[in-house]
This record gives structure tokens, C-alpha cells and sequence, in this order.
């Protein structure tokens, strides 16, 4: 007779897909200065995005904070209330 093994509970399937790294407004404010481009490149000479496994991680900006200088964001997703928050201060999204 065999013996019935019970089955392992909390075993949790670990995703493939990688989560954006999330940056704020704030962030951005106090980094950048008035009129500089923020792309994935500065934010990894800034010291605000590091490579994880060898490859650039994907990044989101999100709206925590307020804006205050005229910034040109190119190549990073962002909310729908930092497009609102960038066209204010006329800054630009590519």
C-alpha cells in the first residue's frame, strides 16, 4: 500500500515578466535641471536607474509630486497625470 503524499500548499509561480522601475516627479525636480532631456540614458548617469541582469530595465514615470521646470522626457512610459503635469510647465513627451 502506498502512501498518499499531501499536496504542497504556498508554492507561488514566479513571473517571467519584469515590473517597470517607478520614478515620481519629485524625482525628476529634484535631479534635472530646466530644460534637460530625461531618457533612459541620463537616468542611468544620474544614478536613479541600474541595470538589473545585465539588460536596462523599462521605467515608469508616475505623478507623486509637483513640476516645476520645463523637462523633455523621451522613451519612458508615463501616467496620464504627468503628461498633464509636463504639457503645463510646456515641457515635451517623444
Amino acid at each position: 500500500m502506498l502512501k498518499s503524499i499531501p499536496k504542497r500548499r504556498g508554492y507561488k509561480f514566479k513571473s517571467i515578466q519584469t515590473k517597470p522601475v517607478i520614478l515620481n516627479l519629485a524625482d525628476l525636480n529634484k535631479f534635472f535641471k530646466d530644460g534637460e532631456v530625461v531618457s533612459i540614458t541620463t537616468l542611468s548617469k544620474k544614478g536613479l536607474v541600474t541595470r538589473v541582469k545585465g539588460r536596462m530595465p523599462e521605467v515608469k514615470i508616475l505623478g507623486k509630486g509637483e513640476l516645476s521646470r520645463k523637462l523633455s522626457i523621451k522613451g519612458l512610459s508615463v501616467s496620464k497625470s504627468v503628461s498633464e503635469a509636463i504639457k503645463k510647465v510646456s515641457g515635451t513627451i517623444k
